[in-house]
């Protein structure tokens, strides 16, 4: 009989790669990791990972326990989910993740609401990118998650993880507020020889502008960088270059900067509720999530008018 506990970090080697990794994501020590893994190959019988340089890589013996364990694991949150639905009443702690512009778009609405609705329900809010969340949910570091993919990009891994698809948001161009330029779309071509500022480019929003950039036929000059979107509308209101961001990044007061819709929206996301597969019953994440739709089909719905 295989231990949960063992198979819940085969699983998560299976994601990370690395011991050390594994050991953070579970606040555990890496010697603590190893032994349990050998423990579990010993239960095996089989060889499950052979270690090349500082990565175990998973054997096909591996693969098919991580395969299993996935259905069990999902089987056990189903059963888990099942039972709560039956005690009937939302109540908390449930942990949601979010990138800041959903943090700010939809979150502050959605977790109010549910207060006032299940006054038993206490929602606790980080904020995450997408990969990071998507980990955090198969590691059982957080309960729900509001993510994003790139139409440009490869989608993300869903393994483990289901997706309920909430709203598409589009880019648009930032320029200095002394720009003359005429009202409407713009190519993205005709600003290849502008000096960009854009996120870092480790990040999936400066994968998606290199690949909106190349299929236009040029490549940026980034000449300055930051995550925060904020920061990069505050280098475009000082003249300091131009910016492709999403919509939601704008707030209501940026109205001294040229915003310009794209020709044909090259880059756009889809934002997503992420849950843990098997989960979708539990009471506090079905009332979370409901006032989660609601939320984005309102902000859908002013961004249309």
């Amino acid at each position: 009989m295989f231990e949960i506990r063992r198979l819940r970090l085969l699983l998560e080697l299976a994601q990370r790669g690395t011991v050390t990794a594994v050991a953070e994501a579970g606040s555990l020590t890496p010697s603590a990791v190893s032994q349990q893994l050998t423990l579990l190959q010993r239960e095996a019988g089989l060889t499950l990972f052979v270690r090349e340089g500082r990565v175990l890589r998973i054997t096909d013996a591996g693969w098919v326990l991580v395969r299993h364990a996935e259905r069990l694991i999902e089987g056990m949150n189903e059963a888990r989910a099942e039972l709560a639905e039956l005690a009937g009443t939302p109540t908390g702690p449930v942990r949601l993740s979010a990138f800041p512009t959903a943090a700010r778009t939809l979150v502050p609405s959605a977790v109010s609401r549910c207060g006032q609705r299940h006054p038993a329900l206490r929602v606790i809010v980080d904020e995450r990118e997408a990969p990071e969340s998507m980990a955090a949910l198969r590691g059982h570091e957080t309960d729900l998650a509001l993510v994003y993919s790139y139409a440009l990009l490869p989608p993300l891994d869903t393994t483990g993880v289901t997706l309920t698809r909430l709203l598409t948001e589009t880019f648009v161009m930032l320029l200095p507020p002394d720009r003359a330029l005429a009202e409407g779309p713009v190519q993205l071509a005709s600003l290849a020889e502008e000096t960009w500022i854009s996120p870092y480019d480790d990040t999936s929003g400066r994968a998606a502008l290199d690949q909106a950039c190349a299929e236009a036929g040029f490549a940026p000059r980034v000449d300055y960088a930051s995550n925060d979107y904020t920061v990069i509308i505050a280098m475009v209101r000082a003249g300091l270059g131009v910016a492709l961001v999403p919509r939601f990044a704008l707030e209501p007061g940026d109205t001294d900067i040229v915003v310009r819709p794209l020709v044909g929206d090259p880059v756009s996301r889809t934002i997503s509720l992420a849950i843990r597969a098997g989960t979708g019953r539990d009471p506090a994440l079905r009332a979370l999530s409901a006032e989660i739709v609601t939320t984005a089909t309102e902000v859908t719905d002013l961004a249309a008018r």
